[in-house]
């Protein structure tokens, strides 16, 4: 089976396209007759769909509302038409974001309800499982290598204090984990459900998490202050408690991750 991979320059994309059989689709998603030459030249089986634009601020930005849309939305229409046409499987990666973020622990079948833009077109862009029934939807929560990481610890570097929500949950996971539990997905694709979540088995909040990668890095970890309540007002608007609940994943033997995991790894392979 060859997989192809939209958004292969992202950083799930980069370490999904080092496995065995996986390729990328050079298209933009936004041009039916590009994604359909790439599809047709690759002679691909499957299309894992990870193009769109995930910033969250830049999605919240009224003056981007119809280039989001146009990749977000119709931009998966566009692969699932040309995934239809050539008879190949679809997979949508997802996210934590789809959630209000009021209770956590989000089952697959839990209502959808967005608090922000990129949530919203994220649910939409999952809408179309009701006219593609061979798309099916992976959702993940906060994915982190050192480059995503590092950037949150420039106040401890400079031995400065730091205070980072209590309030905000997620499931972290680390990206190369998730890239291999997810490439076990796709070998499984055809006992896999309509709608899975491929995340990390803890939920914690970004306090406790920068706290543990304070320790891994060596840092003071005195530094990293608990904040339990939003000091950026314009910020756009977050899901709060968006733990993902991974129980299905775990019963279909999706390899299991957890952070702390993740960080041993990642200190292993800065070595």
């Amino acid at each position: 089976m060859l997989i192809g991979v939209t958004g292969y320059g992202g950083h799930i994309g980069q370490e999904l396209v080092q496995y065995k059989n996986v390729v990328p689709l050079v298209c933009d998603v936004r041009n039916p007759a590009n994604i359909d030459l790439a599809v047709r030249s690759t002679k691909v089986d499957m299309i894992v769909h990870l193009a769109s634009i995930s910033e969250v601020e830049r999605c919240e930005k009224k003056e981007n509302e119809n280039l989001i849309k146009a990749t977000n939305v119709i931009g998966t229409m566009n692969v699932a038409d040309v995934a239809e046409k050539y008879g190949c499987g679809m997979v949508l990666m997802s996210t934590a974001h789809v959630f209000d973020g009021k209770w956590g622990n989000y089952k697959e079948n839990n209502r959808t309800n967005p608090k922000n833009f990129y949530g919203f077109t994220k649910m939409a862009a999952e809408g179309f499982r009701t006219v593609y029934p061979f798309m099916k939807v992976v959702r993940t929560s906060y994915l982190f290598d050192h480059e995503r990481v590092f950037r949150h610890l420039y106040p401890l570097r400079e031995k400065q204090s730091y205070a980072y929500p209590t309030f905000i949950e997620r499931s972290f996971m680390f990206l190369p984990h998730f890239a291999e539990a997810f490439y076990f997905y796709l070998m499984n694709y055809d006992r896999m459900p309509n709608v899975l979540h491929i995340s990390g088995s803890q939920t914690v909040s970004w306090y406790e998490f920068i706290r543990d990668v304070a320790i891994e890095y060596d840092l003071d970890e005195s530094l990293v202050l608990p904040r339990d309540k939003e000091i950026q007002m314009d910020a756009a608007p977050r899901p709060y408690k968006a733990g993902l609940n991974v129980n299905l994943s775990k019963k279909l033997d999706v390899p299991q991750f957890g952070y702390h995991e993740g960080l041993l790894e990642l200190m292993v392979r800065r070595q």
